[in-house]
């Protein structure tokens, strides 16, 4: 089978590598490269546009989740197309598109004036895709993918995974059927209904759009936030934005590897200190800020692990505050929000922003469980943000909200606080 070159082989695949990584702008350009041709090939099973780029939008989404599956980067193309096979036929419900025969297209080329250009050219482009309908499904889709962007027989060829020799006779075929005065409409005709640049953008946003618990009244995030907030009525309440420059990630010593890129210069926060630390920077000592959001991480999702989860950062920055402080305030939050239990301490670097670090377990039904971390922030850390470590000192905590949820209301799966009954299905 001849498929695409070498070289281009070897840039998709680049793109799935670092897409894997989390490079959201390396999955955009996946995204930009195959919609077109994703949308034409949804069209050519639905029979409709509209269908077509909402099938292919939840295939990019359903690949991008599932890109650890995909053995062999370099066929991305192949493996896509039958995501958004897949996707078209669970949106069709097991309805077949509707097919109107070639000879109701016939009037396309006559040339017959009509008493409106705009109607009639509306009219003409609604016989067209009739008569691209009225195609066996195989010629319907070389001729699509054929027109909608100008894909060659080779990229055509590798997206459909058929030698390139078949491409050639199904748009032969088609033609013959279409008739050559026929095709200048016909690539017109698709062309005007190809995905624009803000298709990319919607795919993106989509992957992000997991329902927001923290504006759910009732829901056991929100429920979280909002014990942790009243156990702590002495720190304020700030807010800040999801993306963030990577110098600031460089503050808090974040792996770039486990960070999703937006572009050269921004990501989206991976831990909500972040936020906290960003805030600081305009005020004056004593500080205790705390902050609750959405944190985004590239890992792999499981009973105890999302990709997009939320936290609680407090940040308090004052002369002679200390660890023994930090921990009494840990312990009047989880009293608060999951009850009497016991807790452990374990001592963890957070990757070298805080010294004298903590994990923190509370015990469960016998076994623990993990559900924050915390810390005495290190000297450079509070110089980065504009303290003198000479005259203050500063302690940091960071709570996973689901994990509270959990442990409160006897989940074990976390994915099951995104599901019903606790958001809309």
């Amino acid at each position: 089978m001849c498929g695409m070159n070498d070289e281009l082989q070897d840039k998709i695949a680049g793109l799935v590598e670092r897409a894997r990584r989390g490079e959201l702008s390396a999955f955009a350009e996946l995204v930009r490269r195959f919609q077109d041709m994703a949308c034409g090939y949804a069209y050519a099973v639905l029979g409709d546009f509209h269908l077509a780029q909402d099938a292919a939008q939840e295939a990019f989404v359903e690949a991008y989740r599932k890109l650890e599956q995909l053995r062999e980067p370099e066929r991305f193309a192949g493996w896509l197309r039958r995501i958004v096979f897949s996707c078209s036929h669970r949106m069709t419900r097991g309805k077949a598109a509707t097919m109107a025969p070639l000879e109701a297209a016939e009037v396309v080329a006559s040339g017959e004036p009509g008493p409106s250009k705009a109607a009639e050219g509306k009219e003409l482009g609604e016989r067209v895709l009739a008569a691209v309908r009225a195609l066996p499904e195989s010629q319907r889709t070389a001729v699509t993918l054929f027109y909608i962007n100008g894909y060659s027989q080779k990229e055509i060829a590798d997206f459909l995974e058929v030698p390139v020799t078949t491409v050639n006779n199904r748009l032969h075929a088609a033609r013959v059927q279409l008739k050559e005065r026929m095709m200048t409409m016909v690539e017109k005709t698709i062309k005007d209904n190809a995905p624009d640049e803000r298709f990319s953008k919607r795919v993106i946003e989509q992957l992000l759009a997991r329902p927001r618990p923290l504006e759910i009244p009732g829901h056991p995030v929100r429920e979280a936030w909002d014990l942790i907030r009243r156990a702590l009525p002495d720190y304020e309440v700030i807010e800040g934005s999801e993306v963030v420059d990577r110098s600031e990630l460089a503050v808090v010593r974040e792996d770039l590897d486990r960070t999703y890129h937006l572009d050269d210069q921004t990501a989206l926060r991976t831990q909500m200190t972040v936020t906290t630390l960003a805030a600081v920077r305009s005020r004056q000592a004593p500080v205790r800020l705390m902050a609750a959001g959405r944190v985004f991480r590239p890992d792999p999702e499981d009973a105890t692990h999302l990709k997009m989860h939320h936290q609680v950062d407090g940040i308090r920055i004052e002369a002679g505050v200390n660890v023994r402080q930090l921990k009494e305030t840990l312990e009047r939050v989880v009293a608060a929000s999951v009850g009497p239990t016991e807790l452990r301490w374990t001592e963890c670097t957070f990757g070298g922003f805080v010294q004298e670090g903590y994990e923190v377990f509370v015990k469960v039904a016998g076994t623990w469980r993990d559900i924050a971390g915390c810390g005495l922030l290190q000297p450079q850390t509070l110089r980065a943000v504009g303290f003198d470590p000479g005259r203050v000192n500063g302690v940091a905590f960071g709570i996973g909200l689901e994990r509270l949820a959990m442990i409160r209301h006897s989940i074990d799966d976390i994915r099951k606080l995104y599901e019903p009954p606790y958001v809309a299905g």
